[in-house]
């Protein structure tokens, strides 16, 4: 039998809450819903949620600033933000957080679920969002274009794409990539690191809003 997807609701509004909760579990869902963040980080660890849906105003809390904090304990974690507001600054800087998508309020049920079985962690293991389009399955080593398989990635090129994407956004060091993916000292890994970095770049390139980033003489940043 196939685990069920496993969602963690969060959302002020109770009555919507219990309500959405109640149409994903009919339909084969696992759901835990709260409507505060207390005790968030602890109930990842112990559900262990294929994805988390979260408002971005919880009370007076925000959502998406709280969802930072989240990520750098959990990157791999799929965060879908949903919220009634939809000015275009909250959505893009939900998306710059990290989100997988922002739902605006009110929505349908169906759409909600469309989004989740898009993002949530694959049956086959659990799963990476990179940028708007790309996702990389972290059992297979499998990097996806949308649903489209694009290659199974090298040992290497999965261990520095990992470390790139726990990493998103902050400075990677020629000597951290070379002791990380190669377990070497960087001189006896420059050309390598060139060429994989070249790599990456390639298998990246159908999402704009993706890119490694070259500092130079200091290493490289990925960008999404």
């Amino acid at each position: 039998m196939t685990d069920p997807v496993k969602v963690i609701l969060v959302d002020d509004d109770t009555a919507l809450g219990n309500l959405v909760s109640m149409a994903l579990v009919a339909d084969g869902y696992k759901v835990h819903f709260q409507n505060s963040l207390a005790g968030i980080n602890r109930i990842i660890e112990e559900f262990k949620p294929s994805i988390l849906v979260l408002d971005v105003e919880i009370g007076e809390e925000d959502g998406i600033t709280c969802a930072e904090d989240i990520l750098k304990t959990y990157p791999s974690l799929p965060v879908l933000f949903i919220s009634s507001h939809t000015d275009t600054g909250s959505v893009a800087r939900g998306v710059r957080t990290g989100g997988v998508g922002y739902i605006r309020k009110p929505f349908e049920v169906e759409e909600l679920k469309v989004y989740i079985d898009r993002f949530a962690h694959s049956k086959e293991g659990p799963g990476i969002q990179i940028g708007r389009h790309y996702s990389l399955s972290i059992k297979t080593r499998e990097l996806l274009y949308q649903t489209t398989p694009v290659k199974q990635l090298s040992l290497h090129e999965f261990e520095a794409l990992l470390l790139f994407v726990h990493n998103r956004g902050n400075l990677i060091s020629y000597e951290t990539l070379s002791e990380e993916v190669w377990g070497k000292k960087y001189h006896e890994t420059a050309a390598s690191i060139n060429n994989l970095i070249s790599q990456l770049r390639k298998l990246l390139a159908n999402d704009p809003d993706v890119c490694i980033l070259t500092l130079k003489n200091r290493g490289f940043k990925l960008i999404c």
